[in-house]
């Protein structure tokens, strides 16, 4: 017998094969999609509750520290260079030195900037009626003024649950998760 008589096994997939399997692939793509658009929103969303959280954290500690009162503001200044309270907090904050207790910001009470939230994502109060646009202050005794509750939820999946940041009046801030139903409309 000559070399070229003796037959290997054929190598490869058929074409049938191939078929089976993009068929397939194609099932647990539009299968897994949509659940992993959900857990990315998801994550957006507790990613910004606790971004905010940290905001909020800081502040009532520089407070404390400084023994003076500290705020924070939305404000643009990350992105603009303008550093002034100004829209919501969807566009971004601010921590500063707020010995006055107003929206005026001195030339050196800047303490922290923050980047705009996710475009997708909205923050408002726990009703879902009003944008979170006010400013909040802590005093040097780490205090509030009064109980606040800010709810992030998905613009683009207002049906998953929301992430609540809960204040207390003493200025003890948490994240809940799906405390408060988020509007099926975005706000302006």
């Amino acid at each position: 017998m000559d070399r070229m008589s003796i037959r290997k096994p054929a190598r490869g997939l058929t074409l049938v094969e191939l078929m089976l399997v993009l068929a397939l692939l194609g099932i647990f793509t539009v299968v897994a999609v949509p659940g992993f658009q959900s857990l990315q929103q998801r994550t957006q969303m507790r990613a910004e509750a606790t971004r905010l959280l940290v905001a909020l954290n800081l502040a009532r500690s520089e407070a404390v520290r400084r023994n003076l009162p500290v705020s924070l503001c939305p404000s643009r200044y990350a992105v603009s260079g303008v550093l002034a309270c100004d829209g919501d907090y969807r566009g971004g904050w601010i921590v500063f030195n707020n010995p006055g207790r107003d929206l005026e910001i001195g030339p050196n009470s800047l303490i922290q900037a923050y980047l705009p939230m996710h475009p997708q994502l909205q923050l408002s109060n726990r009703s879902g009626t009003l944008l979170a646009d006010e400013l909040i202050t802590f005093m040097p005794d780490g205090s509030a003024g009064r109980n606040r509750t800010l709810m992030i939820c998905s613009r683009a999946q207002p049906g998953l649950a929301s992430w609540s940041l809960v204040m207390n009046i003493v200025g003890r801030s948490r994240l809940v998760r799906g405390w408060g139903e988020c509007p099926r409309e975005a706000l302006a």
